[in-house]
């Protein structure tokens, strides 16, 4: 059994996909399918933003050359890969107009010796103080003819929020392009204002709950009513700061307002699924109470886990691809959808980890619709995510829940209970 839960590590597969937007003013026409497909691209490019002055910010961009396919040139013995980067800034301030911002593009070489080495750099894109914008960028290996498209929000209508800050690692200025940081390592601030040597801490260790089933109309609990701990710190771009403890960090320099910066240590191994409680959590979508609790009380919970998922399956093959399968999607949910919760538990999470990657996305500025088809086609089963960002988390998404959706979730649960990953038909 103890070589059952080393399996459970081994089978995350690791590869991650995007694809997003060709066209941000008629969304309503374009099937985004792709944006959660861990497999459609081998072009994993990643992207933040900071406000560098009030016309304008930087699109940070982080590249790995040894994705990408080389080719022969003129020089004996030399190869060389191209990677295109190519952007659209998208006026939603007003998001009935839509307007053109800005655009550009650009060309990257790369030799294949440094093909080991990580690239990083930055655009300067034109963005006004007081606006919003919803960014489009796609990235194209020009030697293998494949692109990664991808979409993100700029909002620059607060100072002091989240793109207001640049977050990098204590001993060089290499930025961090999601949320959280790994264990207990440093992390140093630039930020683009001025005026403040001091910032505020407050900070939330209780744990998060889980997100409501679909069909549950029951409201969900407030997270951030109190901190657990607030404490203030000087503020220095000198400086550097340790997240010791789990949980959710929200920085302060001035709390007269509702901006700050929402930074969160989800473990050392986050957004990977190695430890034995990240295996144990995300099986509360199919367990019941009391089986839940089991795990969680189990003197050997590997051994738990492993128990529960070859009682489910019947035998070990079909826990292996169970095992693959869901913890795959644990994965790539905390990979996309991360915002003050692990990604797994939000809302776009939990339908993907039980639903599968939808087979049809539709973006606009305010929402995603997620499409899954059944009956060959002729009806489908619609999820609606609104965009409904927070002080606490900018890209957070919430789901228009409604009792439709009973039983479907019902069938779903009880579908892997039975050994078998569940897809609509």
């Amino acid at each position: 059994m103890n070589r059952m839960f080393y399996l459970l590590l081994c089978l995350l597969v690791l590869s991650m996909g995007c694809q997003s937007p060709k066209s941000l003013v008629k969304p309503s026409v374009i099937n985004l399918s792709n944006m959660y497909n861990p497999n459609n691209t081998r072009l994993h490019p990643a992207y933040t933003i900071f406000h560098d002055s009030p016309s304008s910010s930087l699109l940070l961009i982080k590249i790995f050359p040894s994705e990408l396919l080389y080719s022969g040139t003129i020089e004996p013995n030399k190869l060389l890969g191209q990677v295109g980067i190519t952007y659209k800034l998208i006026d939603i301030t007003n998001k009935e107009q839509p307007v053109l911002a800005d655009s550009g593009n650009t060309v990257y070489n790369f030799a294949r010796e440094n093909a080991d080495k990580r690239f990083q750099t930055q655009l300067p894109i034109r963005t006004q103080t007081g606006k919003k914008y919803q960014l489009a960028i796609t990235a194209r290996d020009m030697v293998r003819r494949s692109e990664c498209l991808n979409y993100m929000y700029v909002d620059k209508s607060v100072p002091m929020s989240e793109q207001n800050f640049f977050i990098g690692g204590a001993e060089e200025r290499v930025p961090y392009y999601k949320p959280y940081v790994i264990g207990d390592n440093l992390v140093k601030f630039d930020y683009s204002f001025d005026g403040y040597d001091s910032v505020y801490v407050k900070y939330y260790g209780k744990e998060i709950p889980l997100p409501r089933p679909s069909f549950s109309l029951s409201r969900e609990k407030e997270y951030f009513e109190s901190p657990d701990s607030l404490w203030k710190l000087p503020l220095s771009k000198a400086n550097s700061y340790q997240l010791s403890y789990e949980g959710v960090y929200y920085f302060q320099p001035d709390t007269n307002t509702q901006a700050g910066l929402t930074l969160m240590n989800f473990g050392e191994s986050y957004p990977k699924v190695q430890e034995v409680k990240q295996l144990i959590e995300p099986i509360a979508y199919l367990a019941t109470s009391i089986e839940y609790n089991e795990l969680l009380k189990a003197t050997n919970q590997k051994l738990a886990v492993d128990n529960f998922w070859l009682d489910k399956s019947g035998n070990i093959e079909k826990a292996r691809e169970l095992i693959r399968v869901y913890y795959n999607r644990v994965y790539f949910a905390n990979y996309y959808f991360t915002s003050f919760k692990p990604g797994w538990k939000t809302d776009r999470g939990m339908i993907f980890i039980i639903y599968g990657p939808p087979q049809s996305v539709k973006v606009s500025a305010t929402q995603e619709k997620w499409i899954y088809y059944k009956n060959n086609y002729t009806t489908s089963v619609t999820f609606t995510f609104d965009h409904n960002p927070t002080a606490f988390a900018p890209e957070n998404y919430t789901l228009q829940r409604s009792d439709a959706y009973d039983t479907y979730w019902r069938s779903a649960v009880e579908t892997w209970r039975k050994g078998n990953i569940y897809l609509i038909e």
